[in-house]
C-alpha cells in the first residue's frame, strides 16, 4: 500500500513537471530578418546575457528584433574592424579564458578525499607542543647552558649563572605548536621524535645556537572537525600551488622563453643608458619586452619590497622575481587564449553576446551619440519644467530657552516685556546662546502652531510642551528654496542626454525597418514559437514553487505512510 501511494506521488510530481516546460526545440526558428534566420535558442542566449536583476520580460519579440537589427548594421558597416572592437574583444577573451584555464588547472587539485585530509593532518598538525627557546651566540655557551638546566636552573638564574644581562633574546616560551609551522624540517624531527620535557640542542640556526625544551606535548583535539576544515584548506593550497607548477613547467617546455641574461645584469634604476632601454630583454613566444618596459615592472617590485622589507632590498631577487612573474603570466594567458574557449561551451554563447554587444556599442557611439547635442536653453527649460525635484528642505533658524519652572518662565516673560534682551535672557538662564537651525519638518506640532504666528526676531509667549516650559524667537526661517542650475546642470544635461540617445536610436531603428522594407524584405515571426517562448519563461518561474509543494506533499505522504505501517506493524 505504501509504494502504491509514493508511486501515484511520484508520477504526479513527474507529470507536473513534464508539463512544465514546453515542447518546442530550442533549433526552432522565431525570427527571421531578411535573408537571416534566428533560432529559439538565439532568443534564449540573449535574454539570458542581456536581463540584469528586475528585467521585466519581453511582452512581444521587438525588443530582441532591435537587437538583431542593430547588430546587423553594425556588421555590415565594418565597425568589427575598428580597434576599439578588437581591444575589447581580445580585453574579454583573455580574462575570461584565464577564468577558465585556472578552473581546468586547479579543479582536480580542489577535490580532496577525506582520507587524504587526514593523511595530511596526522603529519602536520599532531603531536601539538609547548617549546621553552633559548638562545645563544655560540656553542660553547649553549652547550654550559643545557648542563645548568639539566641541573634544573631556569629563567633568571640561568641568565645570571651564563653572563647574559639582555634576557629580551634569550629565552621564548611558546604556545601550542603545530608540527608545519616549524619550517626548519631537522628542528621539526627532532621535535617530534622528542619526549615531553625533554632538552634538544644544541642546534644550529643560522648564526645562533638554540636549546629547545619540550615543555608540554599532545595529540589530544578539542574542536578536530575545525582543524580538520583548516588541514583541507590547507592541503588544497598546496595541491593547487602544484598544479600551477606543473602547468608553468609544461609551457616552458611548450613556448619558447629567451632571456638576454648579459642586459638583464646590467639594468639598473640609476644610470642605465636611454639608448639600452630599446633593446629587448626577453621574449615569450611572439611577445617582446624591452630593457625600459622592463625597468617600469621593476621600479614598483622595488618600491613594494622598500616597503614591505623594511627597505632592504636586494636588486638581483627582485630582477628574478620580476622576470618570473612576467614569462608566468605571459605563458598563462598565451596558453589561455591558444585553447579558443570563446569557440566552446560555457563560454561560446557568452562571447558571441558579447562581440554582438560591442558592434551595436560601436554603432551607438560612432552614429547615433555624435547626432546627439544639448543646448543651454534645453537645460534651463527642463529646469523650470521640474523645479520641484530641486526644491530644498524648509529650514527654520531659533533661539529658545527652557526651564520647568513656572514661575522663572512667567518672570522672565515679564522682564522681556520690560525691555530685556532675549538673547541675554537666554545666556543667562542656559549659560549659552542657544541657537539652532533645523529642518522645518521636524518641529513638534505644539511648537510649530506656536512658531508659525511669529515674524522674524518675534519672541512668543511662554508656553508648554509635557513638562517643560519654553520661549522661542524666530531668527530666519527659510522656505521655497531650490538647488542652483549651477549645481544640478549635469544632473539635467545626463536627464536630457539620455532621453535624446533613447529618441535617437529608436529613430535609428526605424530607420533600419524602412531600408530592409525598400529593399523588398521583411521580418517575419513565428508566434507559436513566441508563446511556446512565454508558456516556458513563465512555467519556469512556477515551477521553483510548484516543486518544493509537491516535494513537501511527497515527505508528509511518505512520513504518514511509515507511521501507519509502524502502527501496523506493532498491532501485530
Amino acid at each position: 500500500m505504501l509504494r502504491r501511494i509514493v508511486t501515484a506521488i511520484i508520477v504526479l510530481f513527474l507529470a507536473v513537471s513534464s508539463n512544465a516546460f514546453s515542447k518546442t526545440t530550442r533549433n526552432e526558428w522565431l525570427v527571421k530578418i531578411g535573408n537571416k534566420t534566428y533560432t529559439v535558442k538565439d532568443f534564449w542566449n540573449w535574454w539570458e546575457n542581456w536581463k540584469v536583476d528586475g528585467s521585466k520580460f519581453p511582452e512581444n519579440p521587438t525588443p530582441f528584433i532591435d537587437w538583431m537589427l542593430m547588430f546587423e548594421n553594425g556588421t555590415e558597416l565594418g565597425l568589427y574592424k575598428y580597434p576599439s572592437y578588437q581591444k575589447k574583444i581580445r580585453q574579454f577573451v583573455k580574462v575570461r579564458s584565464l577564468l577558465l584555464l585556472e578552473g581546468d588547472t586547479l579543479a582536480p587539485a580542489r577535490k580532496v578525499t577525506e582520507k587524504e585530509v587526514e593523511s595530511y593532518y596526522r603529519k602536520n598538525y599532531i603531536p601539538k607542543f609547548k617549546l621553552d627557546i633559548y638562545f645563544f651566540k655560540n656553542k660553547e655557551t649553549a652547550q654550559k647552558a643545557r648542563k645548568l638546566i639539566e641541573e634544573g636552573e631556569r629563567g633568571e638564574k640561568l641568565a645570571q649563572n651564563l653572563g647574559i644581562k639582555n634576557k629580551m633574546h634569550f629565552e621564548r616560551k611558546t604556545d601550542w605548536m603545530r608540527p608545519f609551522e616549524i619550517k626548519n624540517k631537522k628542528q621539526r624531527d627532532l621535535i617530534l621524535n622528542a619526549e615531553k620535557g625533554e632538552i634538544i640542542g644544541p642546534v644550529q640556526d643560522g648564526k645562533m645556537w638554540l636549546l629547545i625544551i619540550v615543555s608540554d606535548k599532545t595529540t589530544k583535539e578539542n574542536n578536530l572537525q575545525e582543524i580538520l576544515k583548516d588541514a583541507k584548506q590547507k592541503l588544497i593550497k598546496i595541491k593547487e600551488a602544484e598544479a600551477t607548477a606543473k602547468l608553468l613547467k609544461q609551457l616552458r617546455k611548450k613556448y619558447p622563453v629567451w632571456i638576454n641574461k648579459k642586459l638583464l645584469k646590467e639594468i639598473n634604476l640609476k644610470n642605465f643608458p636611454e639608448a639600452k632601454k630599446k633593446e629587448v630583454v626577453l621574449k615569450v613566444g611572439n611577445y617582446a619586452l624591452t630593457a625600459g618596459g622592463f625597468m617600469k615592472f621593476l621600479k614598483k617590485e622595488v618600491e613594494w619590497e622598500k616597503h614591505s622589507r623594511f627597505g632592504r632590498v636586494n636588486m638581483e631577487i627582485a630582477k628574478r622575481r620580476v622576470i618570473d612573474s612576467i614569462i608566468n603570466q605571459t605563458l598563462v594567458g598565451m596558453e589561455a587564449l591558444n585553447r579558443h574557449y570563446e569557440q566552446k561551451e560555457p563560454l561560446k554563447p557568452m562571447f558571441e553576446f558579447y562581440c554582438q554587444n560591442r558592434i551595436i556599442k560601436e554603432l551607438e557611439n560612432r552614429i547615433i551619440r555624435p547626432t546627439i547635442k544639448i543646448s543651454q536653453k534645453e537645460i534651463e527649460n527642463y529646469y523650470q519644467q521640474h523645479k520641484k525635484q530641486y526644491k530644498l528642505p524648509d529650514k527654520i533658524t531659533i533661539r529658545f530657552l527652557q526651564t520647568n519652572d513656572r514661575k522663572l518662565i512667567d518672570k522672565l516673560y515679564k522682564e522681556l516685556k520690560d525691555g530685556k534682551d532675549f538673547k541675554k535672557l537666554t545666556i543667562t538662564i542656559m549659560g549659552y546662546d542657544n541657537v539652532v537651525t533645523i529642518p522645518y519638518s521636524h518641529l513638534l506640532p505644539e511648537s510649530k502652531k506656536i512658531i508659525d504666528n511669529l515674524k522674524e526676531g518675534e519672541v512668543s509667549k511662554p508656553f508648554k510642551i509635557k513638562d517643560t516650559y519654553f520661549m522661542v524667537q524666530v531668527l530666519k526661517l527659510q522656505k521655497n528654496r531650490y538647488k542652483p542650475l549651477s549645481e544640478v546642470k549635469e544632473s539635467i544635461k545626463n536627464a536630457l542626454y539620455k532621453q535624446k540617445f533613447e529618441e535617437a536610436r529608436q529613430a535609428y531603428i526605424r530607420k533600419l525597418y524602412m531600408n530592409l522594407l525598400a529593399k523588398g524584405q521583411e521580418i517575419k515571426v513565428n508566434w507559436d514559437a513566441w508563446n511556446s517562448i512565454v508558456n516556458n519563461y513563465k512555467h519556469r518561474n512556477q515551477y521553483n514553487g510548484t516543486y518544493a509543494f509537491y516535494l513537501f506533499l511527497t515527505s508528509l505522504v511518505i512520513i504518514a505512510g511509515i507511521a501507519y505501517y509502524k502502527g501496523r506493524e506493532s498491532e501485530g
